[in-house]
């Protein structure tokens, strides 16, 4: 009976290697990205925060009033820093990639971001040691804030970076969360979303509408996050 041998493979024609996991390949992506990364807004707005918090009333106890603003100042201005990471020229390339657009988004809106609540994070520490004994100062609360304003500008960049490219994206980013701080700034007393002392008057309340919407943003940027052509 006849024995049919397999074939042989030819010189030069090439193996099958399957593809690399997507996790394998986003680990890889880490390096180039975070040396792509525009870190300069960061950068200036860090170097403002740790002097913010450093400077002011310095030498003295801080009043806890005085220090919810400042931690409000820096949550805001280091989630508007943190949206200048999402400015990627190759963004709106709607040609085949290896890795799918919204990997390399998302990767971008961590890098950035992780480094925003790090430096939030120690100003926050810090602000501790300046508070008179006793003065409540609740974490969570004020990082849902921080949180919310970081979605916030986020989302917006990502949306921006799907129609320009450049730093003008994350400039639209910034205008979108100035103005939802500025809009929820100037509610009626009767509707604070900002109350001025931790823990009193409508602060329960407050906090609970920020925890409701914490995950709107973060949908949003999800959303915006997605790959252009499908």
């Amino acid at each position: 009976m006849p024995v049919t041998l397999p074939a042989r493979r030819q010189a030069g024609t090439p193996l099958s290697v399957p593809p690399p996991p997507r996790r394998r390949v986003a680990l890889l992506l880490v390096r180039p990205l975070a040396r792509a990364i525009d870190w300069a807004p960061l950068a200036v707005v860090a170097a403002f925060t740790a002097g913010l918090v450093s400077l002011v009333q310095y030498g003295q106890a801080l009043p806890g009033g005085n220090a919810l603003v400042l931690m409000r100042i820096c949550g805001t201005l280091l989630g508007a820093a943190a949206a200048f990471g999402l400015v990627d020229a190759m963004s709106a390339d709607l040609g085949a990639a290896t890795v799918p657009r919204w990997v390399r988004q998302a990767l971008r809106c961590l890098l950035p971001g992780g480094a925003a609540i790090a430096i939030w994070l120690a100003a926050f520490s810090y602000i501790l040691t300046r508070l008179p004994a006793g003065t409540l100062f609740p974490v969570g609360d004020l990082l849902i804030e921080a949180g919310v304003c970081l979605g916030i500008a986020l989302a917006a960049a990502a949306t921006a970076v799907r129609f320009a490219p450049g730093r003008q994206a994350a400039m639209a980013a910034v205008v979108v969360q100035l103005a939802m701080v500025l809009g929820t700034i100037l509610l009626p007393p009767q509707v604070r979303l900002w109350p001025p002392t931790c823990g009193f008057g409508h602060w329960e309340q407050a906090h609970l509408f920020w925890l409701a919407v914490l995950p709107g943003p973060y949908l949003w940027l999800v959303l915006a996050g997605r790959d252009l052509r499908r």
